[in-house]
């Protein structure tokens, strides 16, 4: 009889340690509180005059330079990559910033948008020095001896004569879509060149998107093994019975597993575990998730109103840009995504679909409200530690972890990624190809994060 094992979340993590193990011969249970799979990256089906259309809704696209499993994923699949523009509108009191250049904000923070270059360049060349040997664009080269890992990101640009004025109107307005939060203070100094490469605040880029929705990810890599998929379990006991873990969850439903891979966020597993050891209450109990220390984005409203957008560039924005911040007198942000720009799966619809964060007005044509699930991670120098620590879980006692808590901030690639070294720390061999060698060079050095130097395979 193969191996069983466990896998407690339904995100990208947790389906895709599932995936994986399935793949290399093991029993697999796959556990998701919600109605449905998909974490994070949620599809919505929008009501339209003709019917409905299906679309992504917080997880919307992705820099394809970094994310070399992923696509690889995709392909393996059959679900089609095509190309999406990225472009930011802010709207202040005293005007609204475009990344066009010619606007009076833009033309107010000219020197500060040299300085901010002069920043990045600093930033890139003490991150070469303690990381000299890159080989491909990646988000997973990391030193745990670079200094900048300690220092804020705020702090630096202050000192780099960068004004709060430039870092509330620009830097946070366009940055609190990928953060999720408005509250970056705390980001490390470190990850600069890396959300300049992705997001420059001076000009609109590209990413990557599905040829539809996200759903069909989900439904393809669990195919395979549906019927031991269960929806609507929220697991509430894990428990050492024997050599084996009884799995029970809150409607009183029990399992049996040999292995369990938690792929959920850290305060869930941590009230699941029946008899957590010291370092699980230190680490589980201090992860810290946008949601604990910023409300900005905790609710948000899908609804088809326009008027949410200034009218003077309603039309423009509808037809040309991805995400709106809106800045009121007293320093309060709004952010709406406009799903309906551009995506090749929603901008014929005919109908304007947007997602607004933190409200500041009445929103008429409501299709849903939904709280943010609690696993958007924090980027910080507290989870930074965590991360490095938490190798010093995986395989105790037969558990492992993956998700978001063990990556070093939320990116969908490092999410994947996470589950897939979870896996592997259970037996699962890597499930591509390695003819891929960046995608091979990531993985190794996920495990690297991840894993103690004796838990990792070739």
């Amino acid at each position: 009889m193969s191996e069983k094992v466990a896998v407690i979340g339904g995100g990208i993590a947790g389906v895709g340690a599932a995936w994986s193990l399935h793949r290399g011969g093991y029993e697999v249970e796959l556990f998701e509180k919600g109605p449905a799979l998909g974490g994070n990256a949620k599809t919505f089906r929008w009501t339209t005059e003709n019917g409905h259309a299906d679309s992504p809704l917080l997880v919307v696209a992705w820099p394809q330079m970094y994310y070399h499993n992923y696509e690889l994923l995709l392909r393996e699949l059959g679900v089609g990559i095509t190309t999406l523009p990225i472009s930011y509108f802010v709207q202040t009191p005293d005007g609204h910033f475009c990344q066009d250049g010619q606007t009076s904000i833009a033309r107010r923070f000219s020197r500060e948008f040299r300085r901010w270059k002069r920043l990045v360049a600093f930033v890139s060349r003490i991150n070469d020095f303690f990381l000299p040997r890159k080989t491909h664009e990646s988000l997973y080269h990391f030193s745990y001896f670079n200094p900048l890992n300690l220092i804020p990101l705020y702090w630096l640009a202050r000192l780099f004569g960068i004004s709060k004025a430039f870092w509330d109107t620009i830097f946070v307005p366009i940055h609190c879509a990928s953060f999720i939060t408005t509250t970056m203070k705390s980001v490390p100094a470190v990850i600069l060149p890396l959300l300049e490469s992705i997001v420059p605040l001076e000009e609109p880029t590209q990413m990557g998107t599905w040829v539809g929705a996200p759903r069909q990810v989900f439904d393809k890599m669990t195919e395979p093994f549906a019927g031991h998929v269960h929806v609507d379990h929220e697991i509430t006991s894990v428990k050492r019975v024997g050599a084996r873990y009884a799995i029970s969850d809150k409607h009183g439903r029990t399992y049996q597993a040999d292995k369990v891979i938690f792929a959920c966020d850290a305060s869930a597993t941590l009230d699941a575990l029946e008899s957590p050891s010291w370092l699980q209450r230190v680490l589980l109990g201090n992860t810290r998730y946008v949601d604990d220390i910023d409300p900005t984005f905790s609710k948000f409203v899908i609804h088809s109103d326009a008027t949410v957008l200034p009218e003077k560039h309603r039309a423009r924005i509808l037809s040309g840009f991805n995400t709106y911040s809106e800045i009121d007198q007293a320093g309060a942000l709004e952010c709406t995504f406009v799903i309906s720009a551009q995506n090749p799966s929603t901008k014929d619809a005919g109908v304007p679909m947007l997602v607004t964060f933190n409200s500041r007005k009445a929103i008429d044509k409501v299709q849903q409200r939904i709280d943010l699930p609690h696993s958007v991670h924090a980027v910080s120098l507290r989870n930074l530690i965590i991360m490095s620590m938490s190798r010093y879980l995986q395989g105790k006692d037969g558990l492992y972890y993956c998700s978001t808590f063990t990556t070093p901030e939320g990116a969908h690639d490092l999410s994947f990624m996470s589950g897939l070294v979870a896996a592997q720390a259970v037996g699962a061999p890597y499930p591509f190809s390695t003819d891929n060698r960046n995608a091979v060079a990531d993985f190794r050095l996920m495990q690297k994060m991840m894993l103690r130097a004796g838990d990792r395979t070739a």
